[in-house]
Formats: C-alpha cells, structure tokens, sequence
C-alpha cells in the first residue's frame, strides 16, 4: 500500500491494512479517516503533525516508530503497547491527542507526555505507571481499573474524569484538578472512614 519512504499532506480514506507490515515510511501532516491498521505493525515509521478519524488500530505495534503531534479522533487503539515506540530522550510537550477515543487494555509505562490530551475517552485498564502526565487534559475520561503509581499528573485536569483510583501518596498530583464526587476516590488507599451521617 504504502510505495513510498515518505508523504506529506497527503489525505488517506477507507484503507484496509490491518495485520500488515509497513516499515520505515514517514507521515507529515497526513490525515487518516476510516481507516483499518487492526493489528498493523508500524516498524520505525515516523508520524508528525498527523491525523486519523474514525480509524481502527487495535493491537497495532508501534515498534520503534515515532509520533509526535499526531491527533486520534473517534478512534479505536485497544491493546497497544506504547511503550514499543522511539520516543524523545528529551520531553516535548503535547505528543499525543486523544479525543473521544477508546484506548482499553494499553501501556504508557514510563511514557513522557506532558500536556498530552486523552479527552472523553474511554482508558479502561491501561497503564500509567511512571508515566509523565503533567499539565495532561484528562477530562471527560473513565480511567475504570487503570493504574496510576509513581505517576507525574502535576497539574493534571481530570474534571468530569471518571472511576480513576489515584493514592496521592504514591503519586504526584499538585495542582491538579479534580471534581466531585469523583474526587473522593483519592481517599481510596488512605485506610479511613467516611461517615455520610
């Protein structure tokens, strides 16, 4: 599908790849809208200042690939391991937007993405831990059985986020921002008593 090493504004709808191999090629500004990467291995590409709508990428492999500025909207991405992709040694800022995504069952272990946005999402089950989360927009999201430990989300925004399990003693949370109720969930690993009385 992909002849080329590189391309750039180039707009791609209705693709069918899934469970293919697409190695070395580089995206700039590219948009992607419906299209299938379901179990597509994506080995040291490149995706700058790209975009994909309504496109499926469950369990794609992101081997050594990069990403930076690269917007899902309305897209499926279970299963992916993030941690597989090249990314920076120094932290660069808003790397990844998600938005009204599903990201179930994936990892960031140890992923720098300070002021990413995961928005109205669903991240059930996925693997913050040590991950840099920092000044993220995280609101709207439902973070039912995710992990959080050692995680930086300084400055975080998680309004409206829903059933996130976050001990502030394990993690950095200052100047974050929370809402009622879901805010008493940070109470959760403190072995206390709330009485409603």
């Amino acid at each position: 599908m992909f002849t080329e090493s590189e391309y750039f504004d180039e707009q791609f709808k209705d693709i069918q790849l899934s469970k293919e191999e697409v190695v070395s090629v580089n995206f700039y500004d590219c948009t992607f809208t419906n299209c299938e990467f379901s179990e597509t291995v994506f080995d040291e590409c490149k995706f700058t200042g790209c975009t994909f709508i309504r496109c499926d990428l469950n369990l794609m492999k992101v081997r050594d690939s990069k990403f930076s500025q690269v917007h899902f909207m309305q897209s499926k991405l279970v299963g992916v391991n993030w941690t597989e992709a090249d990314w920076p040694r120094i932290t660069v800022p808003s790397l990844l937007k998600f938005e009204e995504c599903t990201l179930n069952h994936s990892t960031f272990i140890g992923v720098a993405l300070p002021q990413a946005t995961i928005a109205n999402c669903s991240v059930k089950d996925v693997d913050f831990r040590e991950a840099d989360l920092s000044k993220a927009n995280l609101k709207g999201s439902d973070f039912t059985e995710s992990m959080f430990g050692e995680t930086n989300l300084t400055g975080a925004d998680l309004s409206r986020a829903s059933n996130y399990r976050i001990d502030p003693s394990q993690n950095r949370i200052r100047r974050a921002k929370f809402m009622l109720p879901e805010a008493l969930n940070l109470l959760y690993g403190m072995d206390i008593v709330i009485d409603e009385d």
